[in-house]
This record gives structure tokens, C-alpha cells and sequence, in this order.
């Protein structure tokens, strides 16, 4: 696909690298063929291949946001129902929809995490490579009523093809269910203009891909999707307009996180969860939220 970045365009000191190896020709830009900010040239399957040989990090969700989609997964299928989840890590989410009651549970991954997941009981680890498990899908007649891709789009090229090529695994009525950073948000953009700092979330090659709630709506048309629900994490970035600078603070980014539990725990245990979930709901018709999580179908011709 041939990519148009306009608008500002992030490149060299400007960019973050977490790897001993880097691209110098890689920018960072509003694509405008996409619909969204991501890398570009995004680097080759030897690079990424070379860089995730071995990377191995925790479940980006803490355990109560694992309940939470698991919840919201659960108003909308039956328990029975197969559900995949792709880029599994060590399986920490299909332990928690273990424990919600699912009981067709699929999973895949790569590397030394597939290692751990595949430890897990009553779980089906599935080729990793989705077009070797699309053929696999079709080959045993096994399609899912929910695909879950938690924290996956943002590592991976090219992001709307993936999400095309999911379709061939859902069953009729299927859906898929994921969790990606919000980022050029308007709370994101109003620190950067205050600050005059570069977007710390700009981090390579482990995040290529940067879309935010304003931008999720026309990158889901693109893939031929219909959103039937957005909610959020929450909008940690409010810490930053307030000066708490956990951005290269860590003790500082402690003590913001603990407010955030803290927050949240007043809610469960008021037993007043549902309100937390229509707050995060407004928070994401605001554009706010550290995270999204995205429920969609496909649109069928």
C-alpha cells in the first residue's frame, strides 16, 4: 500500500527507540491513505522478526480491566460460544474468561510466551500467523463468535489489512473485541501544546501504529467494520494537565496509578461498577481515555 503522511511528521531525536537497532528513515505522520499516525516505511518482517526474537512483557491489562472485557464480552454471547484470543501473550486473558465461566477458549502466540499459554488448561493454542490460521479455520470448519486482540494493532503493519483478513474467522455474526493505546488524543494534544515536549508515546518499533478515538470510527469503515461499542480506560493524560509528570517520573507515575485504583475501587465497592461503565462510556464519546476498547462486526454485502 502506498502511504501519504501530511501534517507534522515526527522523525530522528523526535522519535523514542526501545531497541538497540533503529531506522533512520522512519517517520512518524498522519497518514492520509490510512486515517491515522503510524511509522512509515513500517520496517520488514526480518526487523520486527529480529526485535520481538525473545520479547517477552506482562499483560498490558491489570486484572480488573481483563473483568471488564470480559463482562462486556459476556452481555453479548453465550459462555459457550468459541472465542479466540489472537496475540494471547502468556494467556493471562483466557485465564480470566476461564474464570467468568467460558468454556471454547482459543488462543495464539509467538515465541517464549506461547510457551506459557500453551500450559494452560482447557485452553487450544492455534497457529500464530493468521494466514496459516485462516486456513486452518476453513480447513476444520471452526469459525469464532469473538475474536479478542488485546493490545495487537499497534505492533503490527499494515493494521486495517489484519483486521480484513480477521473476517475469514468469525462466524456469521461474529465479532472482534480490542484494546489499543489512544494516543493523539485532545488531552495528549493539549499537554504537547502547553509543553512544547515530544509525544512521549512515540516508542519503536514497538508501537507503530498511533490511533485515536477521533480517527477510530473511519479506520474501522476501511476494514469493513461497524463499531457497536467504545469505552475506555481511565484518562491517565488528566495527571499531566494537573502537573503530575508521570511521564518521566516514575515514582510519580506510582503514586498517579495508585489514584487511579483508587478511583476506581470507590466504585466496586459501592457496588456502583455499572456507573463506572457509563462514565468510561461518556469518557470515550469525549475522545478521553488512556486506552479504547473496541466491539465490532464485520459489515456483511
Amino acid at each position: 500500500m502506498k502511504h501519504k503522511l501530511i501534517g507534522k511528521i515526527y522523525s530522528g531525536e523526535e522519535l523514542t527507540w526501545c531497541s538497540q537497532e533503529t531506522l533512520s528513515e522512519l517517520k512518524v505522520g498522519f497518514c492520509q491513505t490510512c486515517g491515522f499516525y503510524h511509522a512509515d516505511p513500517y520496517p520488514d518482517r526480518d526487523f520486527l522478526s529480529r526485535y520481538y526474537n525473545g520479547y517477552e512483557i506482562p499483560c498490558p491489562l491489570h486484572q480488573e480491566e481483563r473483568d471488564r472485557i470480559a463482562r462486556i464480552i459476556g452481555a453479548r454471547i453465550s459462555p459457550s460460544l468459541p472465542v479466540i484470543d489472537i496475540g494471547c501473550g502468556k494467556g493471562e486473558m483466557l485465564s480470566t474468561l476461564r474464570a467468568h465461566g467460558f468454556t471454547n477458549l482459543y488462543g495464539t502466540e509467538a515465541g517464549s510466551m506461547r510457551l506459557h499459554a500453551s500450559k494452560l488448561k482447557a485452553i487450544t493454542m492455534l497457529p500464530y500467523d493468521i494466514e496459516e490460521l485462516i486456513r486452518w479455520s476453513n480447513k476444520e470448519a471452526k469459525f469464532f463468535d469473538c475474536a479478542l486482540l488485546i493490545n495487537v494493532l499497534e505492533h503490527v503493519p499494515e493494521p486495517v489489512s489484519l483486521m480484513r483478513q480477521m473476517k475469514d474467522i468469525l462466524s456469521p455474526g461474529g465479532m472482534v473485541m480490542f484494546s489499543i493505546p489512544n494516543d493523539f488524543n485532545v488531552l495528549q494534544n493539549v499537554y504537547l501544546k502547553k509543553t512544547q515536549k515530544k509525544p512521549w508515546f512515540l516508542v519503536l518499533p514497538d508501537h507503530l501504529n498511533y490511533i485515536s478515538l477521533e480517527s477510530i470510527d473511519g479506520v474501522m469503515e476501511r476494514a469493513g467494520y461497524e463499531i457497536i461499542h467504545k469505552t475506555v480506560q481511565y484518562p491517565l493524560e488528566l495527571f499531566l494537565l494537573q502537573g503530575d509528570n508521570y511521564t518521566n517520573e516514575p515514582e510519580t507515575g506510582k503514586i498517579c496509578h495508585l489514584k487511579r485504583v483508587e478511583f476506581e475501587r470507590s466504585f466496586a465497592v459501592t457496588d456502583s461498577i455499572a456507573d463506572l461503565d457509563n462514565l468510561y462510556e461518556v469518557f470515550a464519546k469525549a475522545g478521553i481515555g488512556r486506552d479504547m476498547y473496541i466491539l465490532a462486526r464485520p459489515i456483511r454485502e
